[in-house]
């Protein structure tokens, strides 16, 4: 063997070491967690309010509330499937209230229909007040017919995704935290 196909070998030999000392190098410098200069850390969530509900046969919650400042307490069914906020339209003509005819369509169980919006209310529970709420207006007198207590109105995901909810079965209570 030559001195120059020595070098050649010797060469071969030392970038392969140096490429194994890179990888493992990369590797551990990949498993270590390295972390910014700055970082936001979120507060732990905070107790708003708690509010008792009645639980109906199937697991259906009835929660109570206000609206805005009418004096009538409302019986709202809380549903996680429903998108919106919506009121019975016997309730809404009981309270005098006016809503606005629109395009806009819905789809529930009893199928496709233009609906009408009481925009911009509050909903008032104790403790906790929930502003700029669009309530859609359905007819719910079958489900004051199959539950036996008079619905007036769904709460579901417009007021869901504003709040942390805990319900809580055996005290029969849900707690509002942000």
């Amino acid at each position: 063997m030559t001195v120059l196909e020595s070098g050649k070998n010797m060469g071969k030999f030392l970038i392969k070491k140096i490429t194994i000392y890179l990888v493992l190098g990369f590797a551990c410098l990949r498993s270590i967690p390295l972390a910014a200069q700055e970082e936001f850390i979120e507060p732990p969530s905070r107790l708003l309010t708690v509010v008792p509900f009645l639980q109906l046969t199937g697991g259906i919650i009835i929660m109570q509330a206000k609206l805005g400042n009418l004096p009538d307490t409302l019986n709202f069914i809380l549903d996680t499937g429903s998108s919106g906020i919506s009121l019975d339209s016997i309730t809404a003509e009981y309270l005098k209230l006016k809503p606005v005819p629109t395009e806009r369509t819905i789809r529930g169980i009893a199928g496709i229909h233009k609906v009408s919006f009481l925009y911009n209310q509050q909903l008032k529970f104790p403790g906790l007040t929930i502003d700029s709420l669009d309530f859609h207006i359905n007819d719910y007198s079958i489900l004051t017919a199959v539950y036996g207590e008079r619905i007036d109105g769904i709460i579901g995901y417009s007021v869901l995704n504003r709040y942390i909810m805990k319900v809580d079965y055996d005290s029969l209570n849900i707690s509002f935290l942000e």
